[in-house]
């Protein structure tokens, strides 16, 4: 089982996510790293677990966590599409800016083709 445990500070290192953490034998961790938009960086690790017992005791144990003034989120990882990966963690909040291009070209938009109302 793959855990996702979020919210990481921006500067943690995988001995700051071990000393957390405190996994047991047979798991290993990664963390990534992700630009914010703004400039800044945001954190995320992922913890392969041997086992799904103990996958879910880690979440139970670390989901809502306090760490260095961060609420961590724990839940399991779900694998996604690579194009859907590069995209901005925040994208969801991020406003549409001008027109949306992709109903230009549709046919009830044209002012050639609009009958009368």
């Amino acid at each position: 089982m793959i855990v996702f445990i979020g919210n990481l500070r921006a500067a943690a290192s995988e001995r700051d996510f071990w000393r957390l953490v405190r996994l047991p034998e047979g798991s290993y961790t990664r963390i990534i790293k992700k630009p914010d938009g703004k400039g800044g960086m945001n954190r995320y690790g992922l913890v392969y677990m041997p086992s799904e017992r103990e996958g879910l005791k880690l979440i139970k144990g670390v989901h809502g966590k306090i760490c260095y003034g961060r609420t961590l989120v724990a839940r399991e990882f779900m694998q996604r599409l690579a194009s859907n990966e590069r995209r901005r963690l925040d994208w969801r909040g991020v406003p549409w800016w001008g027109l949306e291009e992709r109903r230009l070209g549709e046919r009830r938009t044209s002012p050639e083709t609009a009958g009368p109302r």
